[in-house]
């Protein structure tokens, strides 16, 4: 049995991953990409402790909250459309200069895929990024499934995804297990009744993952 399944105590058939602040460290790029759009527009640039806590819930509401240069955004900027493009296009270039793997990523997903576990990513994250990021880290072939967070209407915290995914994988929710860093895949998968495991470290807008009360909690993968 592996390492994962004796923290467990279970052996899911489908793990499910977020990917920023589970999977990879994205924040520096994130928060460049961040300065570089508030610079083209003369606003006020934010710090990297602030993107740390703003990212998390998409592209849209990280520019949202870049504008308002708070955690709750304005109902509506006019500078939004200009601002969401601006951003988009310096990530695209910046995506992966700074990013990278958490510690023991790999050998995880290698070992799941070793013990014939399905596994798939579930992010907030475009996907224009998401399925080049997976390449370019060299694990995408891990996966049986990719979500990215403009693949349904809904987007966690919504269970839809993580319902999706155990009814692609004709699975039911208790053979998954959703893997993540923040109270948006916490929350998702009680939604839903699907086994969860918070993972210390990432980007939970400043508080432990631990405070959502997730099944198990690890300070890393």
């Amino acid at each position: 049995m592996i390492s994962l399944f004796n923290t467990l105590g279970f052996e899911p058939k489908l793990v499910l991953f977020d990917l920023d602040g589970t999977l990879l460290d994205s924040l520096p790029d994130l928060y460049s990409a961040s300065l570089s759009m508030a610079n083209s527009l003369k606003i006020t640039p934010p710090s990297l402790a602030q993107v740390e806590q703003w990212i998390g819930n998409g592209a849209a509401v990280l520019v949202q909250r870049v504008l308002a240069n708070q955690f709750q955004p304005v109902a509506v900027d006019p500078r939004f459309d200009r601002a969401l493009a601006l951003f988009m296009d310096a990530y695209q270039h910046l995506a992966s200069r700074q990013s990278r793997l958490y510690s023991g990523v790999e050998a995880l997903l290698s070992e799941l895929h070793q013990h014939q576990v399905m596994q798939g990513v579930i992010t907030n994250k475009p996907s224009r990024f998401t399925e080049p990021l997976l390449s370019q880290f060299g694990i995408l072939h891990y996966f049986d499934l990719v979500y990215s967070g403009d693949r349904f209407t809904e987007k966690k915290p919504h269970p839809m995804p993580l319902l999706k995914a155990a009814q692609q994988m004709g699975l039911s929710l208790e053979e998954c297990l959703m893997v993540g860093d923040s109270s948006n895949d916490i929350n998702a998968a009680k939604a839903c009744g699907m086994p969860c495991l918070g993972v210390r470290g990432g980007y939970n807008h400043g508080r432990d993952v631990a405070e959502c009360q997730p099944d198990w909690v690890v300070d890393h993968l």
